[in-house]
């Protein structure tokens, strides 16, 4: 009888072991040879179809004294600092509003959705083509007030703007159909709780409405803050990197490094510099996330 049961126990053991198999051979492929093979490239000297040559830190030292790289680490700063805190406290701000019981609420919840459903290859095209120097509506629109056309994305100043402008517009709704949701999950018996204290607007928004998002608010932060420093497509087809190569942020230049200038190496070098962050990142993420879960 103890045989049979242990026989029994054997397959079923085998059968988890085949239903993790799938899983683990794509994530073998799909992320774990990747990951490795960046790490690999980052400590050589990699050119097309020449056999790569160990080289150590030289790679690093390279980008370290590249000023278009210098420039696109201060870029991503910019463009992560400003981005992320002013869309998700913009957010946060209509999500209160949003909230609110007003007549006309669901038409303007779906409106506000829009730019967050549009394609994102069509929308940025559509910013290029307003903002464009000789036949750009936005300049049209100057030159009609008496003003002069100006180089919207000819000059680093507002073409590091623009990428920002955009960024805020794209990614607002998504952001703050998130923090609805959150709202929308606090009890209203707090609420009338509050009231009947004689709590102000104030102070419940200041007492009970932020400390119950508080959660929310930073594991959407940890969120946007690892997909805004990965964001490719938005600097790309916006400037290219340009002017001068003045807008590049760290997933521009990767790219530029690997397929403009075929440094495989030093894209992958850029890379590896860029991954402690994002573990550390992704790892107060998953902590947060099992506190929250923990907490329910």
């Amino acid at each position: 009888m103890v045989e049979g049961k242990s026989a029994i126990g054997g397959r079923e053991v085998w059968k988890n072991y085949l239903f993790v198999l799938p899983f683990l051979l794509i994530f073998t492929v799909f992320i774990a040879y990747p990951l490795l093979s960046e790490v690999y490239y980052s400590f050589t000297r990699y050119e097309i179809g020449i056999a790569p040559k160990f080289v150590g830190l030289k790679n690093f030292s390279n980008l370290l004294q590249d000023s278009d790289y210098r420039r696109s680490v201060v870029n991503s700063l910019i463009y992560v600092g400003i981005g992320v805190n002013v869309k998700l406290a913009l957010a946060l701000l209509i999500a209160l509003f949003l909230n609110r019981d007003f007549k006309g609420r669901s038409i303007v919840q779906s409106l506000f959705l829009l730019p967050w459903a549009a394609a994102t290859i069509s929308s940025l095209l559509s910013f290029r083509w307003m903002l464009d120097t000789d036949y750009g509506v936005l300049n049209a629109l100057l030159e009609s007030l008496g003003f002069g056309k100006i180089q919207w994305l000819g000059q680093y100043s507002t073409a590091m703007s623009i990428i920002l402008v955009y960024h805020i517009w794209k990614y607002l709704p998504f952001w703050t159909l998130i923090f609805l949701s959150g709202l929308k999950g606090i009890p209203p018996d707090i609420y009338e709780a509050g009231k009947v204290d004689g709590a102000t607007p104030v102070q419940i928004l200041r007492w009970i409405t932020l400390p119950m998002i508080k959660g929310l608010y930073i594991v959407c932060t940890l969120i946007s803050v690892i997909w805004t420093m990965g964001d490719f497509i938005t600097v790309y087809l916006m400037t290219g990197g340009g002017p001068g190569q003045s807008t590049n942020v760290l997933a521009t230049i990767a790219y530029r490094f690997a397929f403009r200038f075929g440094e495989f190496d030093n894209a992958s070098a850029s890379f590896v510099l860029l991954f402690p962050v994002m573990m550390i990142l992704i790892v107060f993420v998953i902590r947060k996330l099992e506190g929250a879960h923990a907490a329910y």
